[in-house]
């Protein structure tokens, strides 16, 4: 509850509001909470840290989540917008029909540079206070955390980006583009102080696990060596994780995305959710956006049938039961649902998301829920370091680190793959295990092929592999069928233009050019 006042106090002093604007047109919400009398004591201080948290999803489906979701998944061969008839321009942007004036683009951009500034705001305020010096610097390098979250989520979608470190007044809109490169550095220098500082998980009490830990630091940096082809970098620091012992492989892989499961042992980074009678705005809206009508949700995000190939070509039924609902199974931990109803005539697919499922017997009144949204926890790292050994052609490493995860699930592992083989092997693993939790399009932008290309210019476009099988070879008695949304998802990608997402119109007239647009939009 000490939390939950936090949160409430930070939004009423931040003064946020739900309208539009660019992000150079914002008001300015941090000044209240940059005043000195805001940051006199530890605990105002770490309060407005507590309060930080919650800008990573904000508090309702529209402003990050959902795209999160388009972007991440239902712009990929994993999943479909779903719904007949909903949402069109999230629609546009999953086939790849969108343009600068995407409204989703468009809000994802501006939470997320909301978000930054109030970062900025609470490390200048921090910064200026009288608290003692140790604890001041623990506070800034977990906000320093969120803020790379931020900047990561940015980059990954447009490219360079405008790089703010500090509050702007409303009238400072002479930023234009640094460069995707930098960003990423400007990313690792903040990490690299973060880790230097931040505390373990097991060091923080009980009510605080949820805080960013060096682990959480590490981890994000191991990622954003994988995207920037830093092999050796992301091996060492996800060896350094692995070794810790702070992180244990959850015993069953169901036992993730229990409602009730809070940052549990395979946890490394979860944003926090918490229901309320009291505050019925707070609690996670997103798994009713994501459950049929016939469960009481809105019906979006389906996954395809090309995802439940891929589970089906490695016979692995565990995580396909706890990843994809499909129409007429029980679901996978609710002994309340054995025939699911996935509503077939309004639903591409006839199948949902399982991870962000909420059992019957657990639900609330308004349909926001205490389940977590976890970003970053122990099987990616895992995977990161098969991949980072993979590529560098250290077979037994990378093998080593892939049979852990597989373990789980009762798969067997080749251990004589070697080069492209088993680099497709742990592709294919990451995909499987990562499923529908936000990461799908920004793999297969970042992977190249062995001649080079980004991977996604062969799964999507007119002569796509996912295209093909879409339009030429599934028998999908639901998705051949519910054409509401067409079955070509991915034909109109274009190679060298869809590999990033279009600047919004709007920031770009708001800087008097000089934001410039992403080549072919």
């Amino acid at each position: 509850m000490k939390h939950l006042i936090y949160i409430l106090l930070v939004l009423v002093i931040a003064g946020m509001s739900a309208c539009k604007k660019t992000f150079l047109d914002q008001e300015p919400y941090g000044n209240a909470i940059q005043a000195n009398t805001f940051y006199n004591t530890v605990d105002e201080a770490s309060g407005a840290t507590i309060a930080c948290y919650k800008y990573i999803d904000f508090d309702d489906w529209w402003q990050t989540q959902w795209w999160k979701q388009v972007g991440g998944e239902a712009a990929s061969d994993n999943e479909w917008i779903g719904i007949n008839g909903g949402q069109g321009t999230a629609v546009q942007a999953a086939h790849y029909t969108l343009n600068a004036e995407n409204d989703r683009i468009e809000a994802h951009w501006i939470e997320i540079y909301k978000s930054i500034y109030i970062f900025n705001a609470t490390i200048e305020g921090i910064q200026k206070s009288q608290i003692d010096d140790p604890t001041k610097q623990k506070l800034i390098a977990e906000i320093k955390f969120l803020r790379a979250f931020q900047y990561f989520e940015l980059v990954r979608n447009w490219g360079g980006i405008p790089l703010i470190t500090k509050t702007l007044g409303p009238q400072e809109n002479t930023y234009s583009r640094t460069s995707a490169a930098d960003v990423y550095n400007f990313i690792k220098q903040d990490l690299n102080s973060a880790i230097g500082i931040l505390p373990n998980k097991s060091q923080y009490s009980a009510t605080d696990k949820f805080r960013v830990s060096k682990g959480a630091a590490q981890a994000l940096l191991a990622k954003i060596d994988l995207y920037t082809e830093d092999w050796t970098g992301a091996q060492n620091l996800t060896g350094q994780i692995i070794s810790s012992g702070e992180y244990n492989l959850e015993t069953f892989f169901g036992n993730i995305w229990q409602t009730t499961n809070h940052n549990g042992p395979e946890s490394i980074f979860e944003i926090q959710y918490q229901y309320s009678t009291q505050y019925p705005n707070l609690g996670n809206i997103f798994p009713t956006t994501s459950m049929p009508g016939t469960e009481g949700g809105w019906g979006y995000f389906t996954p395809t049938s090309d995802l439940e190939n891929a589970f089906k070509s490695q016979a692995d039924s565990v995580r396909l039961n706890w990843t994809i609902m499909r129409q007429g199974f029980s679901v996978a931990g609710d002994p309340a649902n054995t025939s699911f109803n996935a509503n077939p005539a309004q639903c591409k697919s006839a199948r949902y998301n399982r991870k962000v499922y909420v059992p019957r017997g657990e639900r609330t009144p308004n349909g926001r829920f205490s389940k977590d949204h976890i970003y970053l926890r122990l099987a990616d790292v895992y995977l990161m370091n098969a991949e980072a050994a993979a590529m560098q052609q250290q077979s037994a490493q990378a093998l080593q680190s892939m049979r852990a995860v597989r373990n789980r699930v009762g798969l067997t592992t080749d251990m004589t793959l070697t080069g492209w083989n088993l680099i497709n092997a742990v592709r294919l693993e990451r995909r499987l295990e990562m499923a529908l939790e936000g990461d799908r399009l920004y793999d297969i932008r970042r992977w190249k092929d062995q001649s080079g290309q980004p991977v996604i210019n062969s799964i999507l476009g007119p002569n796509g592999s996912f295209v093909k099988y879409n339009t030429q070879q599934s028998k999908d008695p639901y998705e051949t069928k519910n054409l509401n949304e067409p079955q070509n998802k991915g034909a109109n990608f274009i190679a060298g233009t869809h590999n990033l997402w279009p600047i919004p119109s709007k920031e770009i007239i708001a800087s008097n050019g000089k934001i410039t647009q992403n080549p072919g939009y």
